[in-house]
C-alpha cells in the first residue's frame, strides 16, 4: 500500500542523452534514453520536469507516443530561450552521452474519450505534446476529426512541417492550419496570420 506522499511525488529518473537533432536554429530534439530493462509508462500529453544541479526544475512534454508496454526513449522538444538556464546548456555545452535527470511522467493534458471532434490549438513548443497525442490516436485507430492550429512567428518556426504535411495526406481524419504572427509585409505566405 502507497501512502499519500509515496503516490503523489512522481518518480526520479536518470537517463542519458542519446541524440540531438537541431530541427531549427533555436529548436533542438533531444532523444533521452533510460537504462537498460528501464521503461517510463506515459500517458501522450504528459511531461517530464529536468531537474537541474541545483534542484530547480524545467518541465518538457513528451514529444513521442507511448508504447504500450512503456518507453525506453524519450523525445523533447527544447526551444533556446535567451537566459534559459537548462536550454542554454541544450545549444552550448549538452552533448550526445551526458547525463540528464528528471521526475515524472506529470500532468492530465491527455485525450479523453469521446466521439466528438478533437481541436489541437498549438504555440511554438506547445506543438510537442500534441505530437504525442496525435501519433498516439492514429497508432490506437482513432478516426475522429482532428483538426490543428499551430500558430508560430515565422515559416521557418513550423519544425516538422514535411511530418505534419505527411500526416494529413495519410489520415482522411487529420486537418492542418498553421499560422503565422510575423510574417514579414510582402512576405508569399499563402496561410493564415495573425
Amino acid at each position: 500500500v502507497l501512502s499519500l506522499t509515496e503516490a503523489t511525488t512522481p518518480k526520479r529518473w536518470h537517463a542519458h542523452v542519446q541524440r540531438m537533432e537541431r530541427l531549427s536554429p533555436d529548436l533542438m530534439r533531444l532523444h533521452l534514453v533510460l537504462p537498460v530493462g528501464e521503461r517510463i509508462v506515459f500517458t501522450a500529453g504528459q511531461y517530464i520536469n529536468v531537474v537541474l544541479d541545483d534542484g530547480a526544475k524545467r518541465a518538457f512534454s513528451f514529444a513521442n507516443p507511448p508504447q504500450a508496454d512503456g518507453s525506453a526513449v524519450i523525445e523533447l522538444h527544447v526551444r533556446l530561450i535567451p537566459g534559459g538556464r537548462f536550454t542554454t546548456q541544450v545549444f552550448t555545452t549538452l552533448r550526445e552521452g551526458d547525463a540528464i535527470e528528471f521526475e515524472g511522467p506529470l500532468g492530465q493534458f491527455t485525450l479523453r474519450e469521446s466521439e466528438r471532434p478533437i481541436l489541437f490549438v498549438a504555440g511554438a513548443t506547445g506543438f510537442a505534446p500534441v505530437k504525442s497525442i496525435v501519433e498516439d490516436a492514429f497508432a490506437r485507430g482513432v478516426q475522429r476529426p482532428m483538426q490543428l492550429y499551430w500558430g508560430v512567428r515565422r515559416k521557418e518556426d513550423l519544425y516538422l512541417l514535411e511530418l505534419i504535411e505527411g500526416w494529413q495526406r495519410e489520415h482522411a481524419n487529420f486537418r492542418f492550419e498553421p499560422v503565422l504572427s510575423d510574417a514579414p509585409p510582402g512576405d508569399p505566405w499563402p496561410g493564415r496570420r495573425g
